[in-house]
């Protein structure tokens, strides 16, 4: 919802302020996806991060590294369990071998 020029700005509460930091600085979302989620102007969450004491560029930063580690931890887990199961193959495989060799 647009607001009219000459209007005055929305007054947000405390409580909704700390809500929206907590968001992007506990939940690692990104600011831009924060703003737009709670329909406030990005500029304005920037500045309650200000206020708070974080910088946004360093969070931007941190969200991007800490989202390339989920994405990391994720796919490693996913290869280890294709090593799983390529290893109880080739176990299989040496079995049926020695089963085969013997006269």
């Amino acid at each position: 919802m647009p607001i009219k020029k000459g209007t005055m700005p929305p007054r947000y509460d405390e409580a909704f302020k700390t809500g929206a930091v907590k968001m992007v600085t506990e939940q690692s979302l990104p600011v831009k996806e924060v703003a737009s989620e709670l329909g406030i102007c990005i500029d304005t969450l920037r500045s309650w991060l200000k206020r708070a004491g974080f910088q946004t560029s360093s969070l931007t930063r941190q969200n991007r590294e800490d989202a390339r580690l989920r994405e990391l931890e994720a796919e490693n887990r996913a290869l280890r369990k294709r090593l799983a199961r390529k290893d109880e193959v080739i176990a299989v495989l040496k079995k049926s071998i020695g089963i085969l060799s013997v006269p």
